[in-house]
């Protein structure tokens, strides 16, 4: 059987958790990445209604005969087909909940990043606007090892992208939050992410789309560089 298909442009977006998953479980894979130009753009055309996708988006996900779109359905599938997934009625619950509050999470950044305030003027008010946001998940995580509990599921690789995002956009953004940043150092350094991480096929940047004001055409924060040295720091 042919290797499965993960099509999606050329950015971590919301495709960087399927991606980081998939190499979680040693699942050998076509990234196929559309460029953020104009050739990316008629790649995409051209493929978008020869693929036989019920609902043609971006990301899509292709294993054999299976053909699915939109990020939360194929990162749902493969957690449930890879044993990711929870194991009782509160591990279900948590695992639901911390699905949707990532998306939500995730999007607050992107919003702002998009929009005119995103500019260091604006960087303060927006840091104090998600605080909120950031009590939460450390009261939610509490002392437990993932999201759902002991063991991981699919939606922590949901939650560590978000958290990355906040951390390029804001270095120390979880010095004030010890089992956040616990979290985090724990699946950063998981082998099976180091090993993509460190890798030709890994682009950490852009992480949003061209129009974003951070993230996107501009250039990387400096500290994105200094991940080995993050690593250190916070095991």
């Amino acid at each position: 059987m042919a290797k499965p298909i993960l099509g999606y442009w050329e950015l971590r977006g919301v495709a960087e958790p399927i991606r980081y998953l998939l190499h979680y479980k040693k699942i050998e894979f076509e990234d196929k990445r559309y460029t953020a130009d104009m050739t990316g753009y008629e790649g995409w055309q051209k493929d978008k209604f020869n693929l036989g996708l019920d609902f043609p988006n971006l990301p899509y996900y292709i294993e054999g005969d299976l053909k699915l779109t939109h990020s939360i359905a194929i990162i749902r599938y493969l957690g449930y087909k890879h044993d990711l997934t929870f194991k009782n009625n509160e591990q279900q619950c948590r695992t639901m909940m911390a699905e949707q509050q990532s998306v939500d999470f995730r999007l607050k950044l992107k919003s702002f990043a998009e929009s005119d305030e995103c500019e260091e003027a604006g960087k303060d008010k927006f840091l104090k606007c998600v605080q909120p946001m950031f009590e939460q998940w450390e009261k939610f995580l509490g002392d437990r090892k993932f999201m759902a509990g002991d063991d991981i599921t699919y939606v922590d690789f949901m939650v560590y992208e978000a958290l990355d995002l906040y951390r390029l956009y804001h270095e120390t953004i979880l010095e004030d939050y010890p089992s956040l940043k616990a979290y985090f150092s724990r699946m950063k350094n998981l082998p099976e992410l180091q090993e993509y991480f460190s890798s030709s096929t890994r682009k950490p940047w852009p992480i949003f789309p061209h129009k974003a004001k951070f993230g996107g055409s501009g250039d990387p924060p400096k500290h994105l560089g200094h991940d080995r040295l993050f690593e250190i720091q916070i095991l």
